[in-house]
């Protein structure tokens, strides 16, 4: 499982202080990114030299309590197989010190080609997966 720490930025949050709903989208897709960089899964490279891209097919939030501003918190990530080629990213938002959830989330996604078709994933990027214990 991986494990990223951030903070409320002010441009994240709107009047009262509180952020806004959007606004954790970017977190969960910034840890997914994340994740996949530090193993060597880097997407942008993926599209500009391999056209092959990633899609989401679902994502779903269960929010459970607001992050505020200048708040501290983390972001799990854990990548699963959801079908031959449907990645399951789940992921919790977690409030520091006092270690509140925050939100939990399930996307799915998909590897797609330069048209915008599902592919299963290439050998190399399987490899890695599979390093990562991800079957």
């Amino acid at each position: 499982m991986h494990r990223i720490e951030l903070i409320v930025r002010d441009s994240e949050v709107y009047v009262g202080g509180i952020v806004h709903n959007s606004v954790y989208f970017n977190y969960l897709e910034h840890a997914r990114n994340s994740y996949l960089r530090e193993n060597k899964i880097d997407f942008m490279e993926l599209a500009t030299k391999r056209g092959v891209k990633f899609a989401q097919v679902s994502s779903e939030q269960q929010y459970k309590y607001p992050l505020m501003a200048n708040d501290r918190f983390y972001i799990t990530t854990k990548i699963e197989k959801a079908t031959s080629i449907q990645f399951l990213f789940k992921q919790k938002i977690i409030r520091l010190p006092d270690e509140k959830l925050i939100l939990a989330a399930n996307t799915i996604g998909v590897l797609t080609n330069e048209n915008g078709y599902p592919i299963r994933v290439p050998k190399d990027i399987e490899a890695i997966l599979t390093e990562m214990g991800i079957k």
